[in-house]
């Protein structure tokens, strides 16, 4: 019976492509929220609620990829 390596390349690349995703998740989450409904939660009443939906729904995608 051959023995496997304790790190195979396979599972390596397969930890960079979570990350690489994740990363693009948290740009995407920090623009939206920061960069654009951010400066509109003084001035908007919708604001608010919109972004506790989207907190909502962001927050339950993270838990459904992990």
């Amino acid at each position: 019976m051959p023995r496997r390596l304790p790190v195979r390349p396979a599972k390596v690349f397969g930890n960079f492509f979570v990350l690489v995703v994740l990363a693009i998740m948290a740009l995407i989450y920090y623009t939206y929220t920061f960069v654009v409904w951010g400066p509109k939660t003084q001035t908007s009443s919708i604001a608010i609620p919109l972004l506790i939906v989207y907190n909502l729904i962001f927050f339950m995608l993270l838990w459904s990829f992990f």
